[in-house]
């Protein structure tokens, strides 16, 4: 199948005064657990979502931005169109690489691999870098902001956040375990 993409709305003097931005990477299909390119794009205060299935490029909706809400969290981007969500990765197959570093990172584990570990932890961070990088590359950044600007509710939680999050409840567990250990103990 040839992805050419789908055509950008005809530019006039009043859609000048509307950002323009493009996010491009894959729909999620719950359904069957696909992925197909998709392009979101934010033009004239509206967002519209085109996908590109077996038959050709298309457009699932185009609605006003203010009827728009934009989620995003690391490589994510949900658009949320009258309760229906539709999750936009910038690159699915940092997922499938995931998973798989989970289970070669928990298989080196039992088998008391250290020095193989450490090697899974790089690919892990290299596999994080590297669905930044796409996010980036595919718009999501200027996406989000143009969104905003058309009127859309957004919200944003990056690699930096999650980190921090991820990094703050393991601190939590050492404190809780302590406490408990130490409480246990003078019993």
């Amino acid at each position: 199948m040839s992805l050419q993409y789908p055509p950008t709305p005809p530019y006039s003097q009043q859609a000048s005064q509307w950002p323009y931005a493009v996010f491009s990477g894959a729909l999620g299909d719950n359904a069957t657990g696909s992925w197909f390119p998709a392009r979101a794009e934010v033009s004239n205060g509206y967002v519209t979502l085109w996908v590109a299935l077996p038959t050709g490029w298309t457009q699932y909706f185009s609605v006003p931005a203010s009827d728009v809400t934009v989620r995003s969290a690391a490589q994510r981007i949900t658009l949320v169109v009258r309760g229906q969500s539709f999750p936009m990765l910038a690159d699915p197959r940092s997922v499938d690489r995931a998973i798989k570093h989970a289970i070669i990172g928990g298989v080196a584990d039992v088998l008391d691999k250290p020095r193989f570990e450490m090697g899974v932890d790089l690919a892990r961070t290299v596999n994080v870098a590297g669905a930044a990088y796409s996010f980036h590359l595919g718009g999501g950044p200027a996406f989000l902001a143009a969104a905003q600007q058309s009127g859309a509710r957004t919200s944003r939680m990056g690699y930096g956040l999650l980190l921090g999050l991820g990094c703050g409840g393991g601190v939590l567990v050492v404190i809780v375990v302590t406490l408990v250990t130490l409480a246990a103990i003078s019993l």
